[in-house]
Formats: structure tokens, C-alpha cells, sequence
């Protein structure tokens, strides 16, 4: 692994763990740290300054959402997804989103709705003009979604499922479900009454729509 020459500082207002969490995931999505690159305990510590406690905290989160690989005398290393990987993290994803916006949108402020009608406009405009930002600005729904279910637990298991996302994202293309009208327009209406029954159907149609890409992926892949 290249170390780069930055270094975790230690935040009071986090744990060290959580700052070498955060380092390493940034890495492992911009690429710092490749697909089946083993992971050395000495170049981590001189990378991120820190030592190797936080280090292996950080890597058993990592572990426990399927980013880096571990056996016991063996190897630590950055796990290699693949096409099923993908698939079946994307379908954990969007069975936390619709749960998200089930007990999330009746619940929501002003401002919250406000917030997310922002973020649709935004992805639906795209998907208008079949932009490739289109695939990011649907996350950018789905994440806040998920921040704002109103529950921890669910939060927290939909956080890991979308870095798993990201992570397989790799070597699949980019989602472009143009036809996925009906997920903006019925996520809208539930918005106007706070309806979690009706919200929790635009996450299945945009459940069906994943799906019809994941078809997609699977035939062009042979």
C-alpha cells in the first residue's frame, strides 16, 4: 500500500476508533486501498499515526460489513466483491430504505420535508435529462432516508448495507433506471400527509426498479 503522508489527529469529540474507521472507509472509496490489498499492521500505524488498537477496532467494523476479509494467522485483507456481493447488498439496501421512510416520513419537520423534496427535485431532474449523476443523487434520497428513520437500529444496519453498496458499486454500472418515474411521483404525495404507508411504496417501486437493473447487469454480464 502507497501510505500517504496525512495522519489521523485525535478528535475529543470522537472516539480514535471511529477517526480510523472514517480514514480507512475514504480510502477504500476513493481506491487508496485496492480490492484484495493486505492490509499491514505496521504501514497502517505509520500511515495513520496512531497505534494498532484503534487500527484493528477500525478493521473489525470493516470486517462485520464485508469491506476487508480476516483470518487468524492468515491474512487482513480488502475484500474482492463480486457481481452477487453487489446484488445482495443492494437488496438489503433497499429493504432498510423502505423501512426508513415507513416509520421515518411521519415523523418528519417542516424542514426535513423540505429537505428531501430538494434531494428529489435534484434526482428527478437528472433522470429527465438521463444525466449520469442521476445513480448518486438517488443515493443522496436513500441516505437521508436512512438518517432520518427514527430508528438506531435500523439506521445503523442501512449505513452498513450502502458501504457495501458503494464498495461493490465498482464493477457494476452505474444505476439508470430512466423509466423510474413512479418511486418521485408517490414518494412526493406521501410527503404532503406523512403517510409511512405510502412512502414505504415509492421504496418498493424503487425496489422494482433496482431489480429490473440488476436484471440488466446479470444479461450483460452473460
Amino acid at each position: 500500500m502507497p501510505v500517504p503522508k496525512s495522519t489521523v489527529e485525535n478528535s475529543p469529540r470522537k472516539l480514535l476508533r471511529d477517526v480510523v474507521y472514517e480514514k480507512m472507509l475514504a480510502a477504500l472509496r476513493d481506491g487508496t486501498l485496492e480490492h484484495g490489498e493486505r492490509l499491514n499492521d505496521d504501514e497502517l500505524v505509520a500511515w495513520l499515526g496512531v497505534s494498532r488498537t484503534p487500527i484493528r477496532e477500525a478493521i473489525a467494523k470493516l470486517v462485520d460489513i464485508g469491506l476487508v476479509e480476516m483470518e487468524a494467522n492468515r491474512y487482513t485483507r480488502v475484500a474482492t466483491p463480486t457481481l452477487d456481493d453487489w446484488v445482495t447488498a443492494s437488496r438489503a439496501m433497499t429493504g432498510f430504505f423502505e423501512l426508513s421512510l415507513r416509520w421515518g416520513v411521519p415523523e418528519y419537520s417542516d424542514a426535513e420535508v423540505r429537505d428531501l423534496r430538494k434531494l428529489l427535485d435534484r434526482a428527478d431532474d437528472l433522470r429527465k435529462v438521463r444525466d449520469n449523476g442521476f445513480s448518486g443523487a438517488v443515493t443522496a434520497v436513500i441516505e437521508f432516508a436512512v438518517e432520518h428513520s427514527g430508528n438506531p437500529l435500523v439506521r445503523n444496519a442501512a449505513q452498513g448495507a450502502l458501504e457495501r453498496v458503494r464498495f461493490t458499486l465498482n464493477p457494476t454500472p452505474p444505476f439508470e433506471q430512466w423509466d423510474s418515474e413512479a418511486f418521485f411521483s408517490i414518494l412526493r404525495e406521501s410527503l404532503e400527509d406523512r403517510d409511512g404507508e405510502t412512502a414505504a411504496e415509492a421504496g418498493r417501486a424503487l425496489t422494482r426498479n433496482i431489480e429490473h437493473h440488476i436484471d440488466a447487469v446479470r444479461s450483460s454480464r452473460g
